[in-house]
């Protein structure tokens, strides 16, 4: 059984959901968190390989989960 914690920092959004630079921004800090991930995958023993493949498969897992999932939806506590 796994007992460990990733934890990774997700700074707020500085544009609103109409603005382009938002997509941009968010990419940057998945991208950021993505690394941090695999950075501390690899130092605990993993390869960088399948660290990378099993975390695109838990996004393609969850895009699907988004896709089927009841309306509920969740809202950021700033409301961007």
């Amino acid at each position: 059984m796994w007992h460990g914690a990733i934890m990774t920092h997700f700074p707020p959004p500085r544009f609103s959901v109409d603005q382009t630079q938002r997509s941009r921004e968010c990419l940057a800090v998945c991208k950021a968190a993505i690394a941090k991930v695999v950075r501390e995958a690899v130092a605990a023993g993993w390869r960088e390989q399948e660290t990378a493949l099993h975390l695109a498969d838990a996004a393609e897992d969850y895009v699907v989960y988004l896709a089927t999932k009841p309306t509920k939806e969740w809202t950021a506590a700033n409301s961007n």
